[in-house]
């Protein structure tokens, strides 16, 4: 099992994998994930529900992308809030730009199950989840 530090460092790297985004950030992103990877995402938009691969999971997020044009970053580095041997706790305030809307900061919280140095779960909700809703509209 690894230590709490070594889990913050894996989410540290995590994150910084996606760099400027695109296809190759989530290829990057792809390689912290187990193989049986299910995550879930909180909410009612089009990326919200269940996944049971990291297959699935790149998925969605290669939808997110499409959605807003690859316009996706980072207001600033992800703050983790706690770190333990099995799970990792962090805040992402994400940007989002899509063609005639304005541009949304959404922060998320994101909880990742940790073993054997890769991510095995993921959970995630949006703290503004009705804006992200809409912005992300069911089709």
């Amino acid at each position: 099992m690894a230590t709490a530090s070594e889990n913050h460092q894996l989410l540290s790297d995590y994150y910084a994998a996606y760099g400027s985004g695109g296809p190759e950030g989530l290829a990057r992103m792809a390689a912290f994930y187990a193989e049986n990877k299910p995550s879930y995402t909180a909410g009612n938009s089009e990326l919200s529900g269940e996944t049971n691969s990291p297959e699935e999971s790149l998925k969605v997020m290669r939808r997110l992308q499409e959605l807003s044009g690859g316009n996706i970053t980072f207001a600033a580095p992800p703050t983790v809030l706690v770190a333990g041997d099995a799970v990792v706790a962090l805040l992402v305030h994400e940007k989002h730009a899509r063609i005639g809307r304005p541009e949304l900061v959404v922060p998320r919280l994101y909880v990742y199950e940790i073993a054997d140095g890769k991510i095995s779960k993921s959970f995630g909700w949006q703290l503004e989840a009705k804006a992200f809703d809409e912005y992300y509209p069911r089709g």
